[in-house]
């Protein structure tokens, strides 16, 4: 809750909470919608799903109220900003890192990004928002990481926009003109599909080939789409060996595309790695059997968890 409730005796704190959370009205908002595609709109839908959790699965009326008063202020196109960070309890390191994240937001929420990617934009916001929220209330580790998580993936995103839109100035007369970027780029199936690739290992090997990069240079293309995305990987091994060498080789597999991905340009914190050994074949096979169908990293591409 904000610092200014902190503040106050027993008897204004009940007066703040009435004015700010009880006279609010959260089933209003539930109704409330907009079926555009603009920055606004996408901005009022994550407040509002942001607002309604505060208050019905946290009991956080007054913060709920708050940021459902930001939603009602989006869907009437009055954009509201990201949370100034005075406004919160912070220890003065919380302070340096969601101050250098704010200024980071604000100078990737341009004209161009929220147009480009409106959903993208309104995603880093609400999502710092979120992350300020969580931090100051510093008890639900794992809300803290989702919300920085979907901050980062989402604010990464609109500087790979800007830093697009910038390479595609040309000199005119001695000045320079902005070519935006292709709409083609931006595949709205990005936003809602679920995509999984297979890249598959020879006999024993971690090390990946020429299929193996192509279906890399896909998952890249899914993550330059224009969504924020989480990157799960899965590797496998057949049976041709003892359980424990195979759960390493599966490992291996699994972090020999995870340092491609990462190489490749995406951010880490959007990568998780996992490893099942012999466990979970593609294909049954008797125990020692040689399968090439098994010796595999499976990928699947989703949305980021952000609000």
């Amino acid at each position: 809750m904000f610092h200014i409730i902190r503040n106050s005796t027993l008897g204004v704190m009940a007066l703040l909470i009435s004015a700010c959370g009880a006279t609010f009205d959260s089933e209003a908002l539930r109704h409330q919608s907009d079926d555009r595609a603009n920055f606004s709109a996408e901005l009022g839908r994550a407040y509002k799903k942001f607002a309604l959790a505060e208050i019905e699965q946290m009991s956080d009326w007054v913060d709920g109220a708050h940021f459902g008063k930001k939603a009602q202020l989006a869907f009437a196109n009055k954009t509201p900003k990201p949370e100034p960070i005075e406004n919160w309890w912070l220890t003065k390191d919380q302070k340096q890192i969601l101050g250098d994240a704010r200024e980071r937001l604000l100078l990737s929420l341009d004209r161009h990004s929220k147009k480009q990617i409106p959903r993208v934009a309104a995603a880093a916001q609400v999502n710092f928002d979120c992350w300020i929220e969580q931090q100051e209330e510093n008890w639900q580790a794992k809300d803290i990481e989702k919300c920085r998580r979907g901050f980062y993936a989402a604010v990464e995103r609109l500087e790979e926009v800007a830093a697009l839109a910038r390479s595609s100035y040309v000199p005119i007369s001695n000045q320079a003109r902005l070519i935006p970027a292709k709409q083609t780029l931006i595949d709205p199936r990005s936003e809602n599909e679920t995509r999984s690739y297979t890249l598959y290992f020879t006999f024993d090997k971690s090390e990946l080939d020429t299929g193996g990069h192509s279906q890399i240079d896909r998952v890249v293309r899914d993550y330059r789409a224009g969504s924020p995305v989480t990157i799960l990987l899965a590797g496998h091994a057949d049976r041709s060996g003892k359980q424990p060498y195979n759960l390493n080789l599966s490992r291996l597999r699994s972090e020999a595309v995870r340092r491609q991905l990462i190489e490749r340009g995406i951010p880490v914190q959007m990568i998780e790695a996992h490893a099942f050994g012999e466990s979970r074949p593609r294909k049954a096979t008797r125990d020692g059997k040689k399968e090439p169908l098994n010796r595999r990293v499976e990928i699947t591409v989703g949305r980021a968890p952000h609000l």
